[in-house]
């Protein structure tokens, strides 16, 4: 004999989709009047159609309810006869919502790597302007540099406490590690000036470093190997050492 309680139950997510026919969708809402839990079911479907409707943010459902839904695709292969055309429409149902709560996942994921794009783009774009900014500035002091295979130039302006930092053929970093740069003063103290991440798709790697304090108090800058996300003071071996 059919569980009256279980009927109404998995008619929930058709009814949240309108999918249910006028006798149904009338038995199920007499029953909702006095079902505290089918009711909170009803809620969560709805919440999730609502959120893919809607886009972005998404509305991530409950993690009941994904049980429900599991728990509810493994009863159905055990449904009797009687109950066929029910259980492969709530099969239809279910995978609708799966599939809806999939697409969204991926947009949203898409979406969090695009603003990741053009976050790292506007960073290399203002770095750009900044360097070629400096080389109008008539106080610009150019540095060369050549140490263990690593070339390249510093821009450094005293006056507005700016240093661009341009290297060739500096390799990638290894797994677990970054370069790290460093303003060294008279003392030989260290102060971080930001992170150089070379690209394989480009021949050479630049950095803007913005001194927290006036670049008179500094004599050159290091590059260090140090651990991702960097170190408040060297640790690594030395790339390199310029004075200015």
């Amino acid at each position: 004999m059919n569980d009256p309680h279980l009927t109404f139950q998995e008619n929930l997510a058709a009814y949240a989709l309108s999918a249910l026919d006028a006798s149904e969708t009338a038995a199920l809402e007499t029953h909702l009047q006095t079902c505290d839990s089918c009711r909170a079911e009803l809620a969560d479907y709805q919440r999730v159609g609502a959120g893919l409707l809607s886009a972005l943010p998404p509305q991530a459902p409950r993690p009941a309810l994904k049980r429900t839904l599991e728990k509810r695709l493994a009863s159905i292969t055990k449904s009797t006869r009687p109950q066929f055309k029910l259980a492969w429409s709530q099969v239809a149902i279910a995978g609708a919502f799966v599939l809806l709560i999939a697409l969204n996942v991926v947009s949203t994921l898409q979406v969090y790597s695009l603003k990741q794009q053009q976050a790292e783009l506007s960073s290399q774009h203002y770095s750009e302007q900044t360097a070629i900014a400096m080389l109008a500035y008539p106080g610009t002091q150019p540095v060369s540099f050549d140490q263990n295979g690593i070339s390249g130039s510093l821009l450094v302006d005293r006056n507005r406490n700016l240093l661009a930092v341009f290297a060739w053929h500096l390799p990638p970093a290894p797994a677990g590690k970054t370069y790290q740069m460093w303003l060294i003063d008279a003392k030989g103290d260290r102060t971080s000036g930001g992170f150089l991440v070379p690209e394989d798709s480009q021949p050479f790697v630049m950095a803007i470093i913005v001194s927290p304090q006036s670049l008179a108090g500094f004599k050159g800058i290091g590059i260090t190997l140090e651990p991702s996300g960097g170190s408040p003071k060297p640790t690594g071996p030395k790339i390199l050492s310029v004075d200015f």
